[in-house]
C-alpha cells in the first residue's frame, strides 16, 4: 500500500501539483451514553479511510474515500487535483507554499493497559457504575448523565515532501453530568476526566468516583445564594483561566482568523497586549495531555510556543498554508478531525504560564470580590475582543478570606482589558480537557493555568 501511494504522489506532482498529502487512518472508537442509567447510545466501530490534498496556484483541491483499493483511491487523487486546478485559476490571492524538511516516523502514544484489550461490556459496567452512584447520592438528583468515549487510530500521513509518519493515537474521556432540584431550583453538578493514554484512565481513582463529585457539585449550589450583578476585582480558579485563555484570546491568535480579518489581533504581533506579567503558551509536546501530539496532521513537528511572552505578542499559530501567506514558519497547528476533513489552524495545550502568587497572596490583594469557578457554557467574539461565561459556581472574597457559596454568576469583559488588568497570578497549573469545535470538526484539547486575579470584571447574576 505504501509503495502504490508513495507512487500516486510522484505521478500527481508530474501532472502539475505543487504539493501532495496523504493521510491513510484505520480508526477504532466506542462511545457510551446513559441517560437516567438507560443507554441512549452505545457504539463500538471501525472507520477506514484516506484523504487526499492537492495544491496548486494558491487553491486546494481535497476529497476522500473510505474505499481503499487502488482504483478508488486514484479516483480520489484524481478529484483532488481536478479541484486543485478550478479553485488555482479563481484564487484571487496567489502565493506559494513554503517547502517543510521531512520526517519519518514510527510513533505509539504511551498505553499501560490498551484499550482495545478491554471488552465493551467492562466500559459499559463502569458507565452504569458511575451514573448509579450519582443517581444514589442524594434523591434530590433528579437527572444523571454519564458518557464514555476511547479512540485508537493508527495513522500514515505521506507528502511530497517525502514525509513518511506512521503514529498510532489513543485517548480517553469520561464525563459526568448531573441536576439536582428542590424548592423551584435547579442546579448542575460537572466532572470528567480525559487524556491521551491506555485504559488505566478509566481506572484511577478520580474516574472511579466521577459520578459522585458531579453529584455533590449539584447538591452543593442548591443552598447556594444567587450571585448580585456589578462591576468586582475577581479570582478565577484554573478551569475558569483556561476557558478564557482559549475561548477568548486562544481563537483570535489563529491565523486563519487574522488572515480573515476576524481576530482582535490583527497587525498586533511585537506589540504589547498585557501586562509583562502575563505569559501565554500553547504546547502541543506535554504527553498525556488531551491536546498531546508529536506532529500535526499536515506533518509538521509539533513545538511549544509563546503566543504571549511578557505581556508582548509573540507568535500566531499557523498551518503550512498561513505561514506561507504570512512569511513565517508552521507552528505545527494544523489539525482535523478524521480522514474526512482538511486540517485547520488549532490550539492544542493552551495556558497561562504560572506566576509567583500563593492563594493567600490573592485573595489578599482581591480584598473584597469574588472567587469564580469552572464554567458550563458561554461566547466569544475574536474579532471584537468581548466574552462572557456562565461561571459553575462562585464564593464572595471578604477581606480578604472566601466566604459565602454563590450560583448563577456571569462573568463577562474585554479580552485585552483583561490582559492589562491582572492583579496576580497563581504559582500552580491546571489543566481541564475538552473538544474544541470549528469549522464543522472537533479536536482534542486542553487548556488552563493558575488561579488569576483581574479587576473590572462585569459579573451578571439573579439578584
Amino acid at each position: 500500500m505504501i509503495d502504490f501511494l508513495e507512487k500516486l504522489i510522484d505521478q500527481s506532482i508530474q501532472k502539475g501539483a505543487e504539493f501532495i498529502d496523504l493521510r491513510y487512518q484505520n480508526n477504532h472508537y466506542n462511545h457510551i451514553s446513559l441517560v437516567d442509567g438507560k443507554s441512549r447510545n452505545m457504539v463500538s466501530a471501525i472507520d477506514k479511510g484516506i484523504g487526499i490534498r492537492a495544491f496548486k496556484a494558491g487553491g486546494w483541491g481535497f476529497s476522500f474515500s473510505n474505499k481503499l483499493d487502488p482504483e478508488s483511491i486514484t479516483k480520489a487523487m484524481q478529484s483532488a487535483l481536478k479541484i486543485a486546478k478550478i479553485t488555482g485559476q479563481r484564487a484571487k490571492v496567489k502565493f506559494k507554499l513554503i517547502e517543510q524538511p521531512a520526517h519519518q516516523k514510527k510513533i505509539s502514544f504511551p498505553q499501560k493497559k490498551k484499550i482495545l484489550d478491554v471488552s465493551i461490556d467492562e466500559k459499559l459496567k463502569l458507565a452504569k457504575s458511575l451514573d448509579k452512584q450519582a443517581k444514589e447520592f442524594d434523591p434530590r438528583i433528579v437527572n444523571t448523565n454519564t458518557a464514555y468515549l476511547d479512540f485508537v487510530g493508527d495513522q500514515v500521513l505521506l507528502n511530497s515532501y517525502g514525509t513518511h509518519l506512521e503514529i498510532t493515537v489513543n485517548f480517553i474521556r469520561i464525563a459526568s453530568v448531573n441536576y439536582a432540584f428542590e424548592n423551584g431550583i435547579r442546579q448542575r453538578g460537572f466532572d470528567s476526566i480525559g487524556g491521551t493514554g491506555g485504559y488505566e484512565l478509566a481506572e484511577s481513582e478520580k474516574t472511579q468516583n466521577l459520578g459522585k463529585n458531579a453529584a455533590e457539585k449539584a447538591i452543593q449550589l442548591l443552598k447556594a445564594a444567587p450571585a448580585k450583578a456589578g462591576k468586582f476585582k475577581v479570582i478565577m480558579d484554573p478551569s475558569l483561566t483556561g476557558v478564557f485563555v482559549h475561548e477568548a484570546f486562544g481563537h483570535a491568535c489563529e491565523a486563519d482568523a487574522v488572515l480573515a480579518g476576524e481576530s482582535i489581533l490583527v497587525d498586533k504581533i511585537g506589540t504589547q497586549v498585557g501586562l509583562e506579567s502575563v505569559t501565554i503558551v500553547d504546547d502541543p509536546t506535554l504527553e498525556g495531555n488531551f491536546g498531546f501530539y508529536p506532529y500535526d496532521n499536515e506533518g509538521i513537528l509539533a513545538r511549544k510556543k509563546s503566543l504571549v511572552e511578557n505581556g508582548i505578542l509573540k507568535n500566531f499559530m499557523h498551518s503550512l498554508e498561513t505561514a506561507s501567506r504570512l512569511n513565517t514558519q508552521p507552528t505545527g497547528n494544523a489539525r482535523s478531525q478524521n480522514y474526512r476533513f482538511v486540517p485547520l489552524v488549532r490550539m492544542s495545550n493552551t495556558f497561562f504560564q504560572p506566576g509567583s502568587w500563593t492563594m493567600e497572596e490573592l485573595l489578599e490583594e482581591v480584598k473584597d470580590g469574588l472567587f469564580l469557578e469552572g464554567w458550563t457554557y458561554g461566547y466569544t467574539d475574536p474579532a471584537k475582543g468581548s466574552f462572557t461565561f456562565k461561571c459553575r459556581q462562585a464564593y464572595t472574597i471578604e477581606k480578604g478570606e472566601k466566604k459565602k457559596l454563590l450560583r448563577d454568576a456571569a462573568l463577562s469583559g474585554m479580552t485585552l482589558e483583561v490582559l492589562n488588568n491582572v492583579l496576580g497570578i497563581g504559582r500552580d497549573l491546571e489543566f481541564s480537557e475538552g473538544y474544541c469545535g470549528k469549522g464543522g470538526q472537533n479536536a482534542t484539547v486542553s487548556d488552563g493555568g493558575p488561579h488569576m486575579a483581574w479587576e473590572g470584571a462585569i459579573v451578571g447574576g439573579l439578584e
